[in-house]
C-alpha cells in the first residue's frame, strides 16, 4: 500500500513540476491545502478518488495517469 501511494506521489510531483506549478498553486487549483498536497507527494496521506480527481483536472491529465 505504501509503494502505491508512493508512486502515485512521486507521478503528481512529477507532472506538477513539468507544469511548472507550486504545491500551493496546486493546492489552489484543486481547493486542497498545500500541506495535504505536501503530504500526498510524500506518501504520507492516503487520499480519495475524489481528491486524485481534482488533482488530475488541475493537472489536466485523466485520473488514470496518476497510477502510471
Amino acid at each position: 500500500m505504501l509503494q502505491q501511494r508512493r508512486r502515485v506521489g512521486d507521478r503528481i510531483r512529477i507532472l506538477r513540476e513539468e507544469q511548472t506549478l507550486s504545491q500551493e498553486r496546486l493546492a489552489e487549483l484543486t481547493g486542497l491545502s498545500r500541506h495535504t498536497i505536501y503530504r500526498i507527494e510524500l506518501a504520507q496521506y492516503g487520499t480519495s478518488v475524489d481528491n486524485l480527481a481534482l488533482i488530475a483536472r488541475a493537472l489536466g491529465v485523466e485520473t488514470t495517469a496518476l497510477f502510471s
